[in-house]
């Protein structure tokens, strides 16, 4: 079956307020002109250091709008604040360069702040309490767009702990940034707030390190949601993922056309794929590295209390394991997301894939019956060489001393 990479939740969708943010783009030269004719930037034009920071609205004005330029005239200036009425600052500063590279380049400021009126948006902002309430008020702008994460959400421990008045518990923003918004893998978001859990895992899970490389953190603790195996391509020489090239993507082409029946990669075509992909690979190959992950996305909200995480060995060490039904093999695209294309599920256990797999196998892991043989046999070996050594020359011992007597006997003779 063709499997196509999904957006999910991810997908942009204009809200209702779509028709203002089209208004608020063709006026960006009149926004613009109040901007710059307000007490605001009046008062900011008498910082010392805002010709250096407006290099930052500079390197972004390629990408982004002229409304959003104009935002950034502003707000890209580095130590922008302001003082809330419980004592804490909230930071205004956007960074320009990160904005522009953020998946929401492509909605812009308006996407986000649709009821902001320019000419008096200072004002708008005097209701702000605390940091905590205006995070938790814009999450409800995130759920125009991302309806379905945001229902999936408000099921997990996450939202659940902040209903309670857990401070600490993250929404939207808390895992996933703000105006810097950019895929991360689950491992990277999770280990911001969870660090120090992750030592926890060691007392209990084989190898854990290994587990954490390897074992997206939501495949485990959203036991609601479907895994698959996902074959990553892995840079051995720079130990980094391998990155698709922005101005010249070709790794669906060419997967496609190893896939001549359109059925999935099998082992053959799969190491077809790989030679095509190192053919021009300077010193070292690239090669897969695997990584049990969600089918789609989306459900990594879907965290459960750690009291019903996955624990069970055999959800994946088994024959027949879930995971293993689904594989698919990926490049990382150059906005950090993975292009994913499907692969028949056979590959983990033919003769074929040792060529194609040697950073992923792992004993009992892979389904491979024969690479699972190789391994009982070079054990068997390791062990009974030494072992075979020692007892023969236990059981020629006597032979040899009495050899020796003999020997010594017939010299003194």
């Amino acid at each position: 079956m063709q499997v196509k990479p999904r957006l999910g939740s991810g997908a942009y969708h204009l809200p209702q307020e779509g028709a203002a943010m089209g208004r608020s783009r063709n006026q960006g030269a009149a926004t613009r002109t109040r901007l710059l004719q307000g007490p605001l930037f009046r008062l900011i034009a008498a910082l010392p250091f805002l010709f250096a920071t407006s290099f930052a609205a500079d390197a972004a004005e390629s990408t982004l709008s002229a409304a959003d330029n104009a935002c950034l005239g502003c707000h890209s200036i580095e130590g922008l604040a302001k003082q809330l009425p419980d004592g804490e600052a909230m930071s205004l500063q956007v960074p320009g360069d990160a904005f522009a590279k953020s998946v929401h380049r492509l909605i812009g400021c308006t996407g986000c702040h649709a009821g902001i009126d320019l000419a008096k948006h200072a004002a708008a902002t005097s209701d702000i309490r605390s940091l905590r309430q205006y995070s938790i008020e814009r999450a409800e702008t995130c759920r125009l767009c991302h309806q379905a994460a945001a229902e999936q959400h408000e099921a997990s421990v996450h939202a659940a702990r902040a209903r309670a008045g857990n401070t600490l518990a993250p929404v939207c923003t808390g895992c996933h940034g703000s105006h810097s918004v950019s895929p991360r893998t689950a491992y990277e978001t999770c280990a911001r707030c969870h660090a120090a859990d992750l030592g926890a895992h060691s007392q209990w899970l084989p190898n854990a390190k290994l587990h954490h490389a390897v074992v997206a953190c939501a495949a485990c603790h959203a036991p609601a949601a479907l895994r698959m195996l996902d074959l990553r391509l892995y840079d051995g020489a720079t130990n980094k993922w391998v990155v698709e090239k922005e101005d010249s993507p070709r790794f669906e082409q060419m997967a496609s056309a190893a896939d001549a029946d359109r059925n999935g990669l099998d082992a053959a075509e799969l190491r077809n794929l790989l030679r095509e992909i190192n053919h021009d690979a300077a010193v070292t190959p690239r090669t897969l590295r695997g990584r049990v992950e969600l089918r789609v996305g989306v459900e990594a909200h879907l965290l459960a209390d750690k009291a019903h995480a996955i624990r069970a060995c055999d959800s994946c060490h088994r024959y027949g394991a879930e995971p293993f039904q689904n594989v698919t093999v990926s490049i990382t695209r150059s906005d950090g997301r993975p292009l994913r294309y499907p692969a028949q599920r056979e590959i983990l256990g033919s003769t074929l894939a040792i060529e194609s797999l040697p950073e992923f196998y792992a004993i009992g892991g892979t389904r491979s019956v024969f690479l699972d043989s190789l391994f009982i046999l070079a054990l068997v070996a390791g062990i009974g060489i030494p072992i075979g050594h020692l007892t023969v020359k236990w059981l020629f011992r006597k032979q040899r001393a009495r050899r020796d007597r003999q020997g010594r006997a017939d010299g003194a003779g």
